[in-house]
């Protein structure tokens, strides 16, 4: 079964969206379906693959299949009536006494029918989902073809007439009740972002918490935005002082929550924490989800600064790596063996971007789709390169077996596959670098939507039959992205948050609430950190910090992004007295006599340090400040954004300050002339006399000179 495990050649672009959307089953008791699929549903537990990210997908060649996985949310387990409604065509050409479809699911085959004329045309076949093959983490689901056009025993096995598709609007049928309790090793999954019909998670802190409790809660906030940065979605987050029903994260020394306790077996006995009637230190900080039907954590301890290193430890990768059961109290104590960060020398494996091996079985062509994220504020150079190391069987066919690779959809060209010893080899494929640094219009290039196509050709020696398991080809972590660069000395909030949070700079990041922040000041700053999270360049980078003015002692030797305008943040009223030209506010290119909503964004140099960055966001009201940081969380906003400054107003288009960024070279091309081309008449009129004076002018001195040698001789 562990084989069949690693053989999953599905796209982690549609594991995204699938993790999105299945996830809504962990954060329900009954399990409601994505507003996007919900008129092609029969009931709540049903999917159709278009909506999972698998539209119509052929097979193609005798020995065509296709891959497909469903992930079943962690804490969940599939019920009775698991299934699929695989809608099907063939070519009307297959001789039906000898083609056949089955379906293989996590390596057991569960059904096989004939491919006859009645089935040519949007049949449609019912498969059980067996439970007994369930691992934990989903089905795997292989559609295997034989397909044959006529009895010849050595039939031509790549004609064109042999194809067959499974349409997009086939249907996933996946109930599911939970395990057991929630377990603290399901972080990542149990607090991803809820689907935009479900109420977004619930941040909850102390109505008037202390500087410890506020940074805690701003690391909260940040990891949660690395969860939504996982899946490509916006980290949907809302503060409260006191907690609703609904999934969420509570942040706060046990005094301070003393109300909301015990949770669990964790309670408070008016000295210490308790965690099953046993008292822990004060110094260590708590974890601990409820007894629910949604995932509520805990993040606490006796002290503030107990609940600050609770919630460091969920910003640590590989402390966070420790976490089981329940509950458990966390120490300060350095963990042994720290994780290297991706792209730190401008390089990632695709180990250290999560991606694991892909494995491809079969005969014909296999697509596998990735994506990444790579660090906005990189200006990538000329040698950039994709290297994939891939295991092929010396099964296949050599000649005519290939691997091809796109970025973004451009193309990179294919290359034949090798067989030959020693196995693996290494496939290199170089990159436009200005295409992936800027786009047209001078949008930064965040993300690399990487596809992988490997065409496995079995060998055709007579008539032989082949085993189609045999052809085998795996896609290696060791696989890297190699990216010469430069950092953009530019500041441009397209490339947010870059250069104030990225992998190149040794800088940390102070957010700066006003000395006595209202309380939806303090919102919007944590909305602002899950903001960070989202779009920070790798898990493990050092979180920002949230503080008050009063708490900031040194203005160098650090970025600021600085919440309120100089009439509230005495630090923007600093910053714009010593640089009014560049954080003044700025004149709105239209706007509406009845609209006073507006934030304001404004990112440039630092007034107190040459190399560190600020960027102030402003706003007449709480509300204007959200404004501004929705620009910032939100994919389609953030991408309008150009150069230094721009002006934010709900529902309309920012107004933006002169672009930082030029578009890339390949997409504007210019026509180069030589130099006489580039001269006019009369100036080359004019070099043609001016060499001829000056000639004349060597002729005469050179015959003077010549003369007077002659007198003295």
């Amino acid at each position: 079964m562990h084989t069949f495990r690693r053989c999953q050649a599905h796209t982690l672009l549609s594991m995204a969206r699938m993790l999105l959307i299945l996830s809504v089953l962990v954060f329900t008791v009954a399990p409601s379906t994505p507003i996007a699929a919900a008129q092609a549903q029969t009931d709540a537990d049903t999917y159709r693959f278009a909506d999972l990210g698998y539209g119509d997908r052929t097979a193609r060649t005798m020995y065509g299949n296709l891959d497909y996985f469903f992930p079943v949310p962690a804490g969940e387990e599939p019920l009775e009536g698991a299934r699929l409604d695989l809608v099907y065509s063939h070519s009307p050409l297959l001789d039906s006494e000898r083609s056949t479809m089955t379906i293989v699911v996590n390596g057991l085959s569960v059904q096989s029918v004939r491919l006859t004329s009645d089935t040519r045309a949007r049949a449609t076949l019912t498969v059980p989902l067996p439970l007994s093959v369930f691992g934990g983490d989903g089905f795997f689901v292989q559609v295997r073809f034989h397909m044959r056009l006529t009895r010849d025993e050595c039939e031509e096995t790549r004609n064109p007439a042999l194809w067959a598709t499974i349409h997009g609007d086939s249907r996933l049928t996946l109930p599911t009740q939970s395990i057991s309790a929630y377990r603290l090793d399901q972080f990542n999954w149990l607090f991803a972002p809820p689907p935009d019909h479900r109420p977004p998670l619930a941040l909850v802190i102390p109505a008037e918490p202390s500087p410890e409790e506020l940074e805690a809660a701003g690391l909260v906030a940040f990891q949660l935005g690395r969860r939504a940065a996982a899946i490509r979605a916006e980290p949907r987050l809302e503060v409260f002082t006191t907690p609703p029903d609904r999934a969420g994260v509570i942040v706060g020394s046990a005094p301070a929550l003393a109300a909301m306790l015990p949770w669990g077996v964790v309670d408070w006995d008016g000295r210490a924490v308790t965690m099953a009637g046993i008292p822990i230190s004060t110094d260590h900080g708590v974890l601990a989800l409820a007894e629910s039907s949604v995932p509520r954590l805990l993040v606490s301890g006796a002290t503030p600064s107990a609940v600050r290193l609770a919630a460091q430890t969920l910003n640590d990768p590989d402390r966070r790596t420790l976490l089981d059961g329940a509950y458990v109290a966390v120490t300060d104590a350095p963990v042994a063996a720290p994780s290297s960060l991706p792209w730190a020398n401008g390089a990632a494996s695709f180990a250290q971007l999560g991606v694991s091996s892909r494995t491809v079985i079969g005969p014909g062509e296999h697509r596998i789709d990735l994506a990444f994220t790579r660090p906005a504020g990189w200006q990538l150079h000329d040698g950039s390169v994709l290297t994939l190391d891939v295991e092929a069987t010396p099964a296949v066919r050599q000649e005519t077996s290939w691997i091809a690779a796109s970025v973004n959809g451009i193309d990179l060209g294919a290359q034949p596959l090798k067989l030959t010893e020693p196995n693996p080899h290494r496939y290199t494929f170089a990159l436009p670098a200005d295409l992936l640094t800027a786009t047209l219009d001078g949008r930064a290039v965040r993300y690399l939507d990487l596809t992988v196509r490997l065409f496995l050709d079995p060998p055709e020696t007579g008539c032989v039959v082949v085993d189609g398991d045999s052809l085998r080809a795996t896609l290696l972590p060791t696989s890297a992205w190699r990216l010469p660069h430069s950092v953009s000395s530019a500041f441009d909030l397209g490339r947010f948050p870059a250069p104030l949070l990225s992998v190149d700079t040794s800088l940390p990041l102070i957010i700066v609430l006003p000395q006595q922040p209202a309380a939806a000041e303090r919102a919007v700053a944590l909305q602002l950190l899950a903001a960070l999270g989202r779009w920070a360049d790798a898990d493990g980078l050092p979180p920002p910090r949230l503080v008050t003015v009063d708490q900031v002692n040194e203005r160098s030797g650090r970025h600021l992004i600085l919440i309120g305008g100089a009439e509230r943040n005495t630090l923007s009223a600093e910053a714009i007295a010593r640089q009014p030209d560049r954080f003044a506010a700025r004149q709105t290119v239209v706007y509406r006599p009845n609209e006073t909503a507006q934030g304001r964004l404004v990112l440039g140099p630092s007034p107190w340090q040459r190399d560190a960055g600020v960027l102030i966001i402003d706003g007449a009201t709480p509300d204007d400040l959200a404004i501004g940081v929705t620009a910032l969380e939100r994919r389609e906003t953030l991408e309008r954004l150009r150069g230094p400054v721009a002006l934010i107003r709900q529902d309309a288009p920012p107004q933006t300050g002169p672009a930082a960024a030029a578009p890339p070279s390949s997409l504007t091309p210019q026509i180069e002339t030589s130099l006489l081309e580039r001269l006019a008449g009369w100036q080359i009129a004019g070099a043609v006399l001016l060499g001829a004076f000056l000639s004349a002018l060597v002729i005469l001195l050179t015959i003077q000179v010549r003369g007077r040698t002659r007198r003295r001789g």
